[in-house]
C-alpha cells in the first residue's frame, strides 16, 4: 500500500507560505521515549503541525499517498482512515499533520507542560519470528509500521516502530541457500530492528497479512521480487495488494477475495440512476445499491455512453450482445455461469404469440422494430424518412398505440418503435392488451436473470480459454495487445470469488490480455473460471471500509457496473 510522497500530493496539497515559526522549542516524548525528529516541528496559524510520515511512524502510524484513490492513507495499530490530498498542509516540500490529530486518530493521550509533549501510547508486539535459509516471518499483534534503514550490497534492513520485543532477541546463521544471517533487536524499548544478510544481490518477496489481533511479514528470497498485502475488511472479505514484474515493467494488482461468497453474498449488475446512455462512477453505484464492494463491467460507447455487449438487469435485457464477445451471466438463485452467447429478443403476447424484435436501446434503422426500456435517455430516430408505430407498454400493458411521422421519447415506460415494413409485427397490439418484452440465450441456463459483458473470456472450468479473435478483437488492436489498466472477475475451485484491477499509472505498466492469465496463474489459489471487463479509465473496484468507501480508480466513469450485494440485508 505504501507510496512515495512524489509530486502528486505536493502538487495537489495547500501549498503553505513558508513564513512560520519554527516549533524547535517543543520537545516530545512518547511513553517518556524522546522523540527526535530529522524536520522540525512548526507552530503556524496558532496550532503546532509535525512532519507527517516521520510523526506518524514513531506513534505507530503508517502514511501513504494513494494516487488511484486520490487520497492519503493512514493506518495504524486498531484501524485506517483515508483523507483526501488536501487535508494535510505542504510545508516547503514535505507534508505535516497537527499532533493532537494523530493522538486522537490511534486512542492515544497527550498532556503539554511548558515546552514539553507528553504522549501514552500503547505499543504493539513483536510476539515471535521463524527464519530460514530462503525466508523470515516475523509476527506482531497488530499492524506494526516500518521502513527500510538500509537495502544495498547483500544486506537488508528493517526497523518496526513504535513496537516492544515480546519475544528473547536473536541471532540466526544459514551456510546454505540466500539467507545467511537473521538479527532481530531491539534498537530502543520501542523500536525493534530486523537486519538480512544474503549470499547475493537479490530482493525478497514480501507479503504482509493482517487479520483481527495479528499481523505478520514475510519475506521470501526463493522467487522474483514481489510485494503482497493482505488485510480483512469485511466478513469473509479481504483485500490484497501485489507488487511484481510480469517482464514488461513493475505491475501493481490490487483485489478483493471473498471466501465462500455465495453464502453470504449476491453479485447484481447496476447503470447510472440517470438511466441507459449516462456514466457515474463505481462509488456511486455501490452507494446508490448499498453495496458492500463492486467491479466495472461492460464497455462503452464513448460517443453515446452506451454500454457495449449483453447487459440484463432483472430479466430485461438493456443492451445486447457484442458477436460473440464473453458474458458472464447470474442465475435466478445467485450462481454464476461463463459463457459466449447471443441473445434473441420478442415479444410476448397473452395468447402467447410471439413477435420477433431486431434490437434494443440503440438507434432505430429502417424497417426494424427496437424496444426502449425505461431510463433509456439516447436517440431513438435519426430523422423521419419512414413512417413508425409506436406502442407505449406499463406495468406489462399496452397504454398506447399509433401510427406516426415521429417518436416522442418517454423514458418512464417501455416502447416498441417499428419502421418501415416491420410496422406490421405490431398491428394486431391493441391498447389494453398485456404483454412482455421476452428473450431467449443460445447458450446458458435458461434461469439466468442477470448478465454483463465485455471479454474475452480467460478461463473456464480451469482452462485457458483465451480466444480474441473468436470474441471479436483485433488480436494486433492495442485493446489486445497495449499495456493498460485492467479489471476482471474470476472465481476458484474452493467457492471463493476474485474481484481484481491492475493499475496503470506511477509505478505501475498495466497490462495486456496475456498478462491477465499470467496474474491469475500466479494467485494462491487454482482459478476455475476467469472473465475480463471494460479497462483503461474504466477500470475500477471499490468496497465498503468501516462508513465510507474506498475507490480503486483510474480516473474515469462507468457505464455498468457489477456489484456485491448482502442476501441478509
Amino acid at each position: 500500500m505504501k507510496s512515495g510522497w512524489a509530486g502528486g500530493i505536493v502538487a495537489a496539497c495547500l501549498l503553505v507560505s513558508a513564513s512560520h515559526a519554527s516549533g524547535d522549542d517543543v520537545s516530545f516524548f512518547i511513553d517518556g521515549e524522546a522523540v527526535v525528529l530529522e524536520h522540525p516541528a512548526l507552530s503556524k496559524d496558532g496550532h503546532l503541525w509535525v512532519p507527517l510520515s516521520e510523526f506518524g511512524l514513531r506513534l505507530g502510524v503508517e502514511a501513504a499517498s494513494i494516487p488511484e484513490e486520490r487520497s492519503v492513507g493512514l493506518r495504524w495499530a486498531t484501524g485506517s482512515r483515508f483523507f483526501p490530498l488536501d487535508h494535510f498542509p505542504v510545508y516547503e516540500g514535505l507534508v505535516y499533520a497537527r499532533p493532537d490529530e494523530l493522538v486522537t486518530l490511534v486512542g492515544a493521550t497527550m498532556r503539554s507542560s511548558g515546552g514539553r509533549i507528553d504522549i501514552e501510547a500503547e505499543p504493539t508486539l513483536l510476539i515471535g519470528f521463524d527464519a530460514s535459509s530462503d525466508g523470515l516471518t516475523l509476527r506482531f499483534n497488530a499492524f506494526t509500521p516500518c521502513e527500510p534503514v538500509q537495502a544495498a550490497g547483500k544486506s537488508l534492513a528493517l526497523r518496526f516502530y513504535h513496537c516492544s520485543l515480546a519475544t528473547p532477541a536473536r541471532q540466526r546463521r544459514f551456510s546454505e541457500g540466500r539467507i545467511t544471517l537473521v538479527d532481530v533487536s531491539a534498537l530502543t524499548p520501542r523500536t525493534v530492528d530486523v537486519l538480512v544478510n544474503v549470499s547475493g544481490r537479490v530482493l525478497p518477496q514480501t507479503k504482509r497479512l493482517e487479520a483481527p489481533g495479528f499481523y505478520s511479514v514475510s519475506l521470501g528470497f526463493a522467487q522474483p521480487p514481489s510485494a503482497e498485502t493482505e488485510e480483512e475488511v469485511l466478513p469473509h472479505v479481504t483485500y490484497r495488494e501485489i507488487e511484481t514484474n510480469l517482464g514488461k515493467g513493475p505491475v501493481k494488482i490490487k483485489y478483493l477475495y471473498v471466501d465462500q461468497w455465495r453464502d453470504d453474498y449476491r453479485l447484481v449488475p447496476a447503470v447510472p440512476e440517470a438511466g441507459i446512455g449516462r456514466l457515474a462512477s463505481l462509488k456511486e453505484m455501490a452507494r446508490a445499491h448499498g453495496a458492500l464492494a463492486g467491479i466495472n463491467a461492460n464497455f462503452f460507447d464513448t460517443a453515446t455512453n452506451k454500454p457495449v455487449g449483453l447487459l440484463i438487469i432483472d430479466g430485461q435485457v438493456l443492451s445486447s450482445n457484442y458477436g460473440r464477445r464473453a458474458a458472464l451471466g447470474i442465475d435466478l438463485f445467485g450462481r454464476l455461469e461463463f459463457l459466449n452467447p447471443t441473445v434473441s429478443l420478442f415479444l410476448r403476447l397473452e395468447d402467447d404469440r410471439r413477435i420477433p424484435v431486431d434490437d434494443v436501446n440503440r438507434p432505430i434503422r429502417p424497417n426494424e422494430l427496437v424496444a426502449y426500456s425505461p431510463g433509456y435517455v439516447g436517440t431513438i430516430s435519426r430523422g423521419a424518412s419512414q413512417p413508425f408505430r409506436v406502442v407505449k407498454v406499463r406495468s406489462d400493458r399496452v397504454v398506447a398505440a399509433s401510427d406516426t411521422p415521429y417518436v416522442v421519447a418517454d423514458s418512464t415506460a417501455t416502447l416498441l418503435v417499428a419502421s418501415g415494413t416491420a410496422r406490421s409485427r405490431l398491428s394486431a397490439v391493441r391498447i389494453g392488451d398485456a404483454v412482455s418484452l421476452d428473450y431467449a440465450l443460445d447458450e446458458g441456463d435458461p434461469l439466468i436473470t442477470d448478465a454483463v459483458s465485455a471479454g474475452p473470456l480467460l478461463v473456464r472450468a480451469g482452462e485457458d480459454v483465451l480466444d480474441t479473435t473468436g470474441e471479436s478483437f483485433r488480436p494486433d488492436s492495442s485493446l489486445v495487445t497495449g499495456l493498460a489498466a485492467r479489471s476482471l472477475l474470476a472465481t476458484d475451485w474452493y467457492g471463493g470469488l476474485i474481484l481484481l484491477t491492475v493499475l496503470y499509472g506511477p509505478g505501475s505498466v498495466g497490462a495486456d490480455f496475456a498478462d491477465l492469465l499470467s496474474i491469475l496463474h500466479a494467485l494462491p489459489v487454482s482459478i476455475r473460471d476467469a472473465i475480463a471487463f471494460d479497462g483503461g479509465h474504466s477500470s475500477s473496484l471499490v468496497f465498503k471500509d468501516g462508513a465510507s468507501y474506498r475507490e480503486i480508480s483510474s480516473g474515469g466513469q462507468v457505464a455498468v457496473g457489477l456489484l456485491l450485494v448482502s442476501t441478509k440485508r
